[in-house]
């Protein structure tokens, strides 16, 4: 059976532009990462700008693929078959900080990472990850692995919930939400569903605030999914160790939709480690601020609203 994606890729021609160039001068073949393979988007069209490429210049790359989500996996299998019988197309399915194994022999010239998730999760009730449907609360990008949301608010400490909604998703009313889901569950009434935990948050707002803009839970449903899913230690390790692995002269472009996450990708890109210490820099920034989806993009696909892309260089002095 067929599985179709409703995922709409973001920002595709600043994402060729900036990875693209160096392939287009490489005198022997290499390949392109692309971290977050979500709807296959992003990867079918590298796939069709190397065919163009091959038929320039007679030299053939290639595209590895990862994602956590074992149907992202399933899906890219039966779209893109031709290509995997051919070798120009490889898989891989694990979180960033798996992926070390798949890159030996491979020579990497560009890396993308669209860190958002795909509207196949958000659209699928199942998957837990709106509040504006109706679902069981998992929010694991990888079902099959970790501990759901559900199973952290039954089990964590108070302290801990508050901690969790006010680092991850800088949440002011981190400690009376996880007053509010503590008693709640004291009481054997701790919701199971998206919607329920959506309702009981709300409830922890003063009425004016529980009908604005910006949902009252969204805040606390961003802060949810990046502790189950790990995302931020992550994307440390994406930063930190894998896009490392790209040959000098090669290029990453990196996407985020928070500030948490571009803190980071900002922080590597011009060169200041993650972790504090002095090192060579590896990387010479391609954007001087973060470029966002244009006019036309946000009318087509308003889910690009909060996308940020960053690109970089690697550098011939990196390590």
């Amino acid at each position: 059976m067929s599985i179709e994606t409703t995922h709409i890729p973001i920002m595709v021609t600043p994402i060729l532009e900036g990875l693209l160039p160096p392939f287009r001068l490489a005198r022997e073949e290499h390949w392109l990462v692309d971290c977050t393979l979500g709807g296959g988007g992003h990867t079918g069209e590298f796939l069709r700008a190397f065919d163009h490429i091959f038929a320039e210049t007679g030299i053939r790359h290639s595209v590895l693929s990862v994602d956590r989500d074992p149907l992202a996996i399933l899906r890219a299998q039966q779209r893109f078959e031709k290509q995997l019988e051919s070798g120009v197309f490889a898989l891989h399915h694990g979180p960033f900080s798996s992926v070390a194994d798949a890159f030996e022999g491979k020579k990497v010239l560009g890396l993308l990472a669209d860190l958002g998730f795909s509207s196949d999760q958000i659209d699928t009730d199942s998957r837990g990850f709106s509040f504006l449907r109706e679902g069981p609360l998992d929010m694991r990008m990888d079902p099959t692995q970790g501990e759901s949301a559900l199973g952290f608010l039954k089990s964590a400490r108070e302290q801990e919930i508050a901690d969790v909604l006010y680092v991850y998703g800088e949440e002011r009313l981190s400690r009376k939400i996880a007053a509010f889901i503590v008693e709640a569950r004291r009481k054997g009434e701790l919701p199971e569903t998206t919607t329920g935990l959506a309702s009981l948050v709300s409830r922890a707002f003063p009425p004016a605030q529980r009908h604005g803009r910006i949902h009252p839970a969204t805040r606390t449903f961003q802060a949810l999914r990046i502790h189950v899913n790990r995302e931020l230690e992550e994307l440390d390790c994406l930063l930190g160790e894998i896009i490392g692995k790209i040959v000098p002269g090669g290029r990453a472009a990196i996407m985020s939709f928070h500030s948490l996450e571009d803190r980071k990708v900002k922080q590597v890109f011009k060169g200041l480690p993650l972790d504090g210490t002095i090192q060579q820099n590896r990387w010479s920034s391609l954007t001087k601020k973060p470029i966002e989806a244009d006019e036309q993009e946000l009318k087509q696909n308003p889910r690009s609203r909060s996308a940020k892309l960053r690109i970089a260089e690697r550098l011939e002095s990196g390590r």
